[in-house]
């Protein structure tokens, strides 16, 4: 499942548009990174890591610790 399907069910489970669901999350991210100390600061590349990022990451985090 990429990412953009994640989108989708999110959307379709609150009946909300794709484009309402990715707002929130970029409003939310950017909100988190108004605190420095916050880890989200230190995903993606930009001084605000993009929602794909942000996905990415916790995906990832989510794979190593269901190895664990």
């Amino acid at each position: 499942m990429n990412i953009n399907d994640i989108l989708k069910e999110i959307a379709v489970k609150n009946g909300v548009t794709e484009a309402e669901v990715r707002r929130e999350i970029e409003a939310s991210i950017a909100e988190a990174c108004k605190d420095p100390k916050n880890p989200i600061n230190n995903i993606g590349k930009g001084k605000v890591p993009t929602t794909e990022e942000v996905m990415e990451y916790v995906l990832r985090e989510v794979a190593k610790s269901r190895m664990n």
